[in-house]
């Protein structure tokens, strides 16, 4: 590339990242305040909150993609316009296909970008974040192992421990066993320490008592003990194997699909064609947003021809194509035949901002809103004046 190439593809991917970053950043945020519980019930550090959390990013990454880059892109024509570079290059013999070339290579790049997010590592991350999640929420030591805290293992299982030593061993533990309601069992001991076993997961108490009582009854049994297996494993993973949704499936298993599995089972193998021609199709979305900045704004215009109204008239056709991919994707799971229109209809878009360049065909506003939007605007400067 020259120096103009290096120069607008600079200030486009520029741009681009920053959009990306500031929105996935939001958002962000707000995702993961959902998982604030591992830190605050499941008894995590700070470092296993982060990078569960982070799993979300690619995803978040890829559904905000399309969209940072037609405000990207839009937003760099927008400026060279009003800067008159556009017309400058123009005037020096730079045709509107030869400026837009960097372009096309960035909006290459993060459509190239995009496919590898969705067909592999986007599934990849949520069933990363999928089996944390689930670890993180089936160890029972960082849950009920919280030093002066009371906490609620399950309706009726209540834990307490007064301290928890370097080496694991827990000090001073209270158990309120009150499942069955025809008996309350409480166990008290100074001290326990949690173990796995082939039997299962166990927390050895030490030196304690169980205090056993029925509801309505004054009176109570007391039954004093050296050692007592309390057992863990109704309260730990069960071990069934993981049924992972469409989203996190791997690219082979939605191209062919298991006659075996669960999920083509229970509902067939729509949900994994809609899925798989949901990733094929992204990249093609991705350049159709970006095809219709270009067209919108690409052309040279003076600084006296406003390119507001071009930009705000990209909204209809954004909203449009958006609307268009969910609905015919989420069809797809039904009706096979319309696959063809997922990819027909970006590729159309595309086309037409190719034909819109090339001056052959000029998308116009209706006459009936033109005149409407130039009354109002005569009317807002005649009240600026007075």
């Amino acid at each position: 590339m020259n120096r103009l190439d290096r120069y607008v593809f600079r200030s486009a991917a520029t741009a681009f990242l920053g959009t990306l970053l500031v929105l996935t950043a939001m958002i962000w945020v707000t995702q993961a305040l959902r998982e604030l519980d591992i830190m605050t019930t499941q008894g995590q550090t700070i470092i296993a909150f982060v990078v569960i959390t982070a799993l979300a990013l690619p995803a978040l990454i890829l559904g905000l993609a399309p969209a940072a880059l037609f405000m990207a892109v839009a937003q760099t024509l927008f400026r060279m316009n009003s800067d008159s570079e556009i017309v400058v290059a123009s005037a020096a013999g730079i045709s509107t296909w030869r400026f837009l070339r960097p372009l096309v290579i960035l909006a290459l790049l993060v459509a190239a970008g995009c496919a590898a997010l969705s067909i592999e590592l986007v599934p990849a991350a949520m069933r990363q974040f999928r089996y944390e999640i689930t670890r993180v929420r089936a160890d029972v030591v960082a849950f009920i192992a919280q030093p002066g805290r009371f906490t609620t293992l399950s309706q009726g299982m209540v834990f307490h421990v007064r301290e928890r030593n370097a080496n694991g061993v827990l000090g001073g533990i209270f158990i309120n066993d009150a499942r069955d309601p025809k008996e309350v069992n409480t166990y008290l001991a100074e001290r326990g320490q949690v173990i796995d076993s082939a039997e299962g997961t166990f927390l050895v108490l030490e030196e304690g008592a169980i205090h056993r009582r029925t509801p309505g009854k004054p009176d109570s049994n007391v039954v004093e003990f050296q050692r007592y297996a309390f057992d863990l494993s109704p309260f730990t993973n069960s071990g069934e194997p993981t049924v992972y949704r469409a989203p996190e499936r791997s690219f082979r298993d939605l191209w062919s699909p298991d006659p075996k599995d669960v999920v083509v089972r229970i509902e067939g193998t729509g949900r994994f064609t809609e899925e798989l021609h949901r990733r094929l199709s992204l990249p093609l979305y991705v350049l159709a947003f970006f095809a219709i900045a270009c067209a919108a704004l690409a052309e040279p215009r003076t600084t006296r021809e406003g390119r507001g109204l071009a930009l705000a008239g990209t909204a209809p056709f954004i909203i449009f194509l958006q609307v268009t991919s969910f609905g015919l994707v989420n069809q797809v799971r039904t009706e096979p035949a319309l696959i063809p229109v997922v990819y027909l209809v970006p590729i159309v878009f595309i086309i037409g901002a190719m034909i819109s360049l090339s001056g052959r065909f000029k998308p116009r506003m209706p006459e009936a809103i033109r005149i409407r939007i130039d009354r109002l605007a005569q009317r807002v400067v005649r009240a600026t004046v007075n």
